[in-house]
C-alpha cells in the first residue's frame, strides 16, 4: 500500500477538534462570537438538548446578521445557524469525510462516535492530517 494511500485511509479523528466548542440555541450572537474569538474557531456546534442541531460559522454570522443588520445582543443562535449538520462517525476515513464535505458543499464536518458528538474536523485539518502522514503530490 502507497503512503498517499495510507494516509487517505486514516480515521477522521486523527486530527479533530476534540470537544467541539458548543453553544446552545439561546444563545446570543454576541456571546457566540467572543467564544469563537476566545478559543481561536471559525464555528461552533448549536447543541440543543444534548444533540447537535446545526452550526454557525464565521461567514453564517456575517451574512445572516452583519448584512441584514440584526442585533448581535437579541439575535439567537437558533436563529442564525446552518442545519442539518453533516456528521461523519469518528473511525471513517478521511478520503470519505473529505467526499462528504464536497458532496454536501461544507467545509466541516461534526465527528461523531456511535451517534453522539465527539468533535469537529475541517476540510484544512483532514488536508494537514494527509500531508504529515506521507501523502506527496508528486509521484
Amino acid at each position: 500500500m502507497k503512503k498517499k494511500d495510507i494516509a487517505l485511509n486514516l480515521p477522521v479523528r486523527v486530527n479533530m477538534r476534540q470537544p467541539p466548542v458548543t453553544v446552545s440555541p439561546s444563545e446570543t450572537v454576541v456571546d457566540l462570537m467572543f467564544k469563537m474569538i476566545n478559543e481561536n474557531v471559525g464555528a461552533v456546534v448549536v447543541v440543543d438538548e444534548g444533540r447537535a442541531a446545526g452550526i454557525i460559522t464565521e461567514k453564517d454570522v456575517l451574512e445572516r446578521v452583519i448584512m441584514r443588520e440584526k442585533d448581535v445582543y437579541e439575535t439567537r443562535a437558533k436563529d442564525v445557524m446552518s442545519k442539518p449538520l453533516v456528521s461523519i462517525e469518528a473511525d471513517r476515513p478521511i478520503k470519505e469525510g473529505l467526499e462528504l464535505m464536497q458532496k454536501n458543499k461544507v467545509k466541516r464536518l461534526a465527528v461523531t462516535e456511535n451517534g453522539s458528538l465527539i468533535g469537529l474536523v475541517t476540510e484544512k485539518r483532514l488536508l494537514e492530517a494527509i500531508v504529515k502522514w506521507g501523502y506527496s503530490i508528486v509521484p
